[in-house]
């Protein structure tokens, strides 16, 4: 269905108790740090592979259903227009650096990251998330989050370590 490796221009990533987001407007080179869209309608959701999309101004913008869907592809700069002001008010309400830092992927079957103890997954609705200096790290289970939340600092390390192996096979 979705022809792109990596989608999503406009997107937001929102996570329950972290908040965290991050607008793209290209498809990024490398990790990429997007894991949930913000619609136009302004509800915040997960791209899945059976998500349209609309496209406006080379941006591609994901719509929460096929009813937003529907509209948005009926007049897309207005779509587009609201799509960015949903992603802004977000941002206003923020106040923590907004990425998750271990994505690696974002293709038909969601969003993928790397955990600190090497296994990639796809992220979830109940992904737990480990704050680590600057950064969000999504971990691959509830074991493995509360293993690595002990130390942060040595957490950082690993999943830094992990990404950084990946990326040296590419």
């Amino acid at each position: 269905m979705l022809k792109r490796t990596v989608v999503v221009a406009v997107a937001a990533v929102v996570l329950v108790g972290l908040a965290p987001f991050a607008a793209f407007a290209d498809q990024p080179k490398g990790p990429v740090q997007n894991t949930m869209a913000v619609c136009g309608c302004g509800m915040v959701f997960t791209p899945t592979a059976e998500t349209k999309y609309i496209e406006f101004g080379g941006k591609s913008y994901a719509c929460c259903t096929e009813g937003c869907h529907k509209m948005a592809s009926g007049n897309p700069e207005m779509a587009a227009k609201m799509s960015e002001e949903a992603v802004a008010r977000m941002q206003m309400k923020s106040a923590v650096k907004l990425a998750v830092a271990n994505v690696v992927a974002v293709n038909e079957t969601g969003t993928q990251a790397l955990c600190g103890c090497g296994k990639e997954f796809t992220l979830a609705s109940d992904t737990p998330y480990l704050k680590a200096g600057d950064n969000n790290y999504a971990c691959c289970s509830k074991a493995c989050h509360d293993m690595v939340a002990k130390d942060p600092v040595k957490a950082e390390a690993m999943f830094k370590e992990q990404l950084h192996k990946k990326m040296s096979m590419k």
